[in-house]
Order: C-alpha cells, then structure tokens, then sequence
C-alpha cells in the first residue's frame, strides 16, 4: 500500500514539473488563444485551475527609496553639499512618504496617513539634538534640497499639508517610479536646484539628471 502511494506521489511530482514546464513555455512563446486553450486541457486533465502568470519573487514588495547618485555625487564635486548633509540625507531617507516625498513619522501601529515628521521627531529618531537638526534642516532648505509646502497644499494622496510639511527634492531622493513623483511634489521643487551657485562664484550649475 505504501509503494503504490509513493508511486502516485511522485507520479504527481512528475505531472505538476511538466505542468508547469508547460506553462512557463507558454508565457512566452504562445498567443493568448494557444494559452487560454492550454489552460482549457490542463483543467480537463487534471480537474485543477491554473493561470499563466509571474511567480512571485522574494524581493516583490521590498521598500527603497533610490538615491540619484549622479545629482548627490556632482554636488558634493562642486563643493554645493557636504559630506555632513549628504549623510544627514541618508538617515533621513527612510521617513520619505511613497510618491509625495514627505518626511513623515515613523509608526507601524497607527494604520492612517503617517503624521509629517517634525525636527523634533527626526532629533529624537537620530539621536541628534533639535537645534543641529534644524539647522540642518533650515541649511538643505535654503539650497533646495529640502522644501515646505503653503498651508493648504494637497498631495494627490490627499494629504494636507502645513507650512512645516517637510519634503525632500526628488531630483535627490526619490521614494517613487521616476514617472510617478507627486505633482504636487514636482509644484514645490519646481525652479530649485536650476541654477545652483557655489560661494561668491558666478558660475551656474545645473544637474546632470531632472526627473521634472
């Protein structure tokens, strides 16, 4: 009795690695109406429904917002950001707000729109003091690598934010599909980062890479 179950076992093995065999091989090489007629032979064979799809991997819905190397590289070439606000960047990398680029807090509990993360929240986060973080803050502001939004502004996720609704410019860190960066977002760092001047020098430098 346990042979002939062993022997239905791995017949079953043997089916199932074929199957699927069949349908990987489809996925690619068979119109839509020699796939819905394979799916039709394999119900009837086997009683069982299948679909011809893309298996899921482990990384599928790994979250990582994408530094744009090229941008913070030339900026640290030309002497515009330090190695100070560069890592100050990094930590602050993982608050951003899918799409709309918002710092936001951090709370795996609370399941509703994440509060904007205030130089409090980020000092306290960082181990940093208040002061040193807004300043920080206050610096990377002025040189349009941060930006705040007017009273009122909506983000097409609906958030609404304040006059201390912090963002980072995209064109730096991006925690969105390069083509799907909140408008919003795009409205804020619209004119920043165009003309960048270094010190006392009259040279103008633009990025290498604008995604808006």
């Amino acid at each position: 009795m346990k042979k002939a179950l062993d022997q239905a076992e791995k017949k079953a093995r043997v089916r199932d690695s074929r199957i699927e065999e069949l349908i990987g091989q489809a996925e690619v090489g068979l119109s839509a109406d020699q796939q819905k007629m394979l799916l039709q032979i394999l119900h009837k064979t086997t009683g069982e429904d299948y679909f011809i799809g893309k298996r899921k991997k482990k990384t599928d819905g790994v979250k990582f917002v994408q530094m744009i190397t090229e941008n913070i590289d030339y900026l640290c070439e030309i002497g515009y950001l330090t190695q100070a606000e560069k890592a100050f960047l990094f930590e602050i990398s993982r608050f951003l707000e899918f799409k709309s680029n918002v710092i936001v807090e951090k709370n795996v509990e609370d399941e509703g729109k994440p509060s904007a993360a205030s130089p409090s929240y980020l000092a306290k986060k960082l181990n940093k003091t208040r002061t040193s973080v807004s300043k920080m803050m206050n610096e990377l502001l002025d040189k349009g690598i941060l930006g705040v939004a007017e009273t009122g502004v909506t983000t097409e996720d609906g958030r609404i934010c304040s006059s201390r609704t912090w963002f980072v410019n995209p064109n730096i860190l991006c925690n969105a599909p390069k083509d799907e960066v909140d408008r919003a977002t795009q409205q804020i760092f619209s004119k920043a980062l165009r003309n960048i001047k270094v010190g006392e020098a009259k040279k103008k430098h633009k990025l290498p890479i604008y995604l808006f």
